[in-house]
Parts: C-alpha cells; sequence; structure tokens
C-alpha cells in the first residue's frame, strides 16, 4: 500500500468525503458526502417552506466539513503507521486495513442516523423505528401546516421543540444500540404509560375537534363575516376565539388537578379505615 500524502488529504476534504474515498475508505467518505448532500437538500426544504424564515440546517454544514476533515487526517495518519510499521508485512497491513473498515462500519451508522434527524423522524426510520419516526414526522410537518393554515404563529413553538428531541433522542439510541428498542413509539407510548395516560386521549380529541372548529370558522364563518363588516372585525374575532379556546383549555387543567389530590385523600382515608 502506498503512502498516503496528509497535505492532499486536507486538500481533498474541503468537500467532505473525498479526502476519505483517497484513503481507500469509499463508504466513509460516501457517509460524509450524503451527509452533506442531506443538510442542504433539508436547508432548501425549510427554506422553500419558509420554516424559521430561514434554512437552519445550513448551519450544521460547518461542522460536518471539519469532522470531515479532522477524522481524514487522523485515519491518514493512523493507515501510514500501519501500512510502514517495520514488524508488519504486506498480509498484516491488507487484515489491519479490514479491521479499521469494519471498525469504521458501527460510525458510519451513527452519523447517518445524526444526519437523517435534522428531519424529525427520518433518524429513526432509518434505525429502525418506523412507528415512532412516522409519528414525529407526521406531528413536525403537521405543526407546520396548521400554524399557516389557521395563521397561528403560536403554534410553531412545537416546531423546534419536535426539532431538538427528535436529533437528541437519536443521540442517546446511537450511544446506546442495546436499549434503542426500550421505546419504539412517540404518541402512543404517551398515551399508555405517562402518568396523564387517562386522560391524554380525552385532551387530544378535544384539541382536534377545536381545530376542526377554528379551520371551519376561518375559512368558512369568517370570509362571510368579513363581506358585511369591515376587515378588521376578522383579525378581532380569530384572536378571541383562539383567546377563549385557550383560557377554557387552561380552566380545564387547572380544575382536573384539583380534582387528582381529593380523590388521592379520598382513597388513603379509606385504606386507613
Amino acid at each position: 500500500m502506498k503512502k498516503k500524502s496528509k497535505f492532499l488529504t486536507f486538500l481533498l476534504s474541503f468537500i467532505p468525503g473525498l479526502g476519505h474515498i483517497y484513503l481507500g475508505l469509499l463508504h466513509r467518505g460516501l457517509v460524509f458526502l450524503l451527509a452533506t448532500a442531506f443538510v442542504i437538500a433539508g436547508g432548501f426544504i425549510f427554506m422553500v417552506l419558509g420554516v424559521f424564515y430561514d434554512p437552519i440546517p445550513l448551519i450544521i454544514l460547518p461542522f460536518i466539513w471539519f469532522a470531515a476533515l479532522v477524522d481524514s487526517l487522523i485515519l491518514a495518519d493512523r493507515i501510514n503507521r500501519q501500512s510502514f510499521a517495520p514488524e508488519t508485512g504486506i498480509t498484516e497491513n491488507s487484515q489491519s486495513f479490514k479491521n479499521l473498515e469494519e471498525e469504521l462500519k458501527a460510525q458510519n451508522g451513527k452519523i447517518l442516523a445524526l444526519t437523517f434527524s435534522i428531519i424529525p423522524g427520518a433518524g429513526h426510520m432509518y434505525i429502525g423505528q418506523m412507528e415512532k419516526g412516522v409519528q414525529l414526522m407526521v406531528a413536525f410537518f403537521l405543526t407546520l401546516y396548521l400554524s399557516d393554515f389557521l395563521n397561528l404563529s403560536l403554534l410553531l413553538m412545537f416546531a423546534p421543540i419536535l426539532w431538538f428531541y427528535s436529533i437528541f433522542d437519536i443521540l442517546h439510541k446511537v450511544s446506546k444500540p442495546d436499549k434503542q428498542q426500550e421505546s419504539s413509539t412517540f404518541l402512543t407510548d404517551f398515551l399508555r404509560e405517562n402518568q396523564f395516560s387517562r386522560k391524554a386521549g380525552k385532551y387530544l380529541g378535544i384539541g382536534l375537534i377545536a381545530i376542526g372548529c377554528i379551520m371551519i370558522f376561518d375559512k368558512i364563518a369568517l370570509p362571510q363575516l368579513e363581506a358585511l363588516f369591515d376587515y378588521r372585525i376578522r383579525e378581532y374575532v380569530r384572536t378571541g376565539v383562539v383567546a377563549v379556546l385557550f383560557i377554557l383549555g387552561g380552566i380545564k387543567l387547572i380544575a382536573g388537578s384539583k380534582e387528582v389530590p381529593e380523590s388521592n385523600t379520598t382513597s388513603a382515608k379509606g385504606d386507613g379505615n
């Protein structure tokens, strides 16, 4: 095996992945190239959809470039040391290179999983958790759609929450692959195992009904009112309806939280008797 130039590796690594391909690590290079292409595509999608008003995923590009650069230089130095060690022969060199490729395979999967998680749910689909991935993806894009369709910018606050949850959940799972199957769902686990599981389905149903009523009111009733009244009436009514729904929901949650301690104290008295 010929000695690999670290300077040439450095120059080629300005395009993430090319330095690894030069070193003979084709799969590693393709991983970084795919990660770069996916981040650019994700930034373009976010820009077209108008999410966060900027293509935020492109912020990750410098980190991918720096990681690819450092990784390629470290691997070049490692390959050169193994290839030109005085006590190793041709057979030992080829075997050590194969061992290096096998060692990098697991790391390649982690890099791809983290890259795909830029779009919530895609990383979970990559590691085999299809149900959780679909739920995260539907929740993310449904939040974007409803915030635009209902003209409710408040709903956008849930988009970054889902985004960061997807990234850090994937980071946790790839760092502990033995525990990947402990929690394979997102919404269903909440409905079954959360401390509010008995009422979670009820609140979710109420929320869906409220969203449907807002859609009907905003797209059917308000245009008719706008034809009869000033256009400002529409904005006042929309804001008032949404505010009333939030107030009613808050009152319901407060009233429900007061009922729980009372029931607990009653059961405790019964046990004491």
